[in-house]
């Protein structure tokens, strides 16, 4: 399991060509299929160019960078359907609601976890907070439920909010104020 924060940054190589190609921007998220299904990349050296890799296309994800079997997997922007109605840049969901079905509010999208084999999305980090997060810790939302997305924000089911993992590290655990 990884978070797609995690991989911002990471140099793209290519096995048929050893030099550097590019660095993730950003990922591209299905969350209709729960899947992680692209990454976009700025690409190049003096003149740089946005440019798409699609999930399927990744050899290996290593401790610093992405592994793409052939150059040719690296696609122009334009190329890459972008229309789907449940496709969102990672960045475009993070800081989105999270209420339950009562309407009540549970915190705010930080993160997104996902299989870096697979591209499933196992689950969301959420946030009440920078201050709640260092010393509570955040929250993960596992992806095994009903979650429904709906006048912009995510809406979990009861049977979902009950496999909230809560206090996932925070000075509180930390200095093991809680039990």
């Amino acid at each position: 399991m990884i978070k797609v924060s995690d991989i911002i940054g990471f140099s793209i190589l290519c096995t048929d060509n050893t030099k550097f190609v590019g660095e993730v921007k950003d990922a591209i998220l299905d969350l209709k299929e729960c899947k992680l299904v692209g990454l976009i990349l700025d690409y190049g050296s003096i003149i740089h160019h946005t440019k798409v890799i699609d999930f399927n296309s990744i050899y290996q994800i290593n401790r610093k960078n992405i592994v793409v079997k052939y150059k040719r997997n690296i696609q122009q922007m334009s190329s890459f359907d972008l229309s789907k109605e449940f496709i969102k840049k990672n960045e475009s969901i993070l800081g989105i609601e999270v209420v339950g079905e009562e309407e009540n509010l549970l915190g705010f999208i930080q993160d997104v976890l996902f299989e870096e084999k697979s591209g499933n999305i196992l689950g969301f980090v959420i946030t009440n907070g920078i201050i709640d997060d260092i010393f509570d810790g955040v929250e993960i939302l596992p992806i095994d439920g009903t979650i429904s997305f709906q006048r912009g924000r995510f809406v979990v089911s009861k049977s979902l909010k009950k496999n909230i993992l809560r206090n996932v590290g925070g000075l509180k655990k930390l200095l093991e104020l809680e039990h």
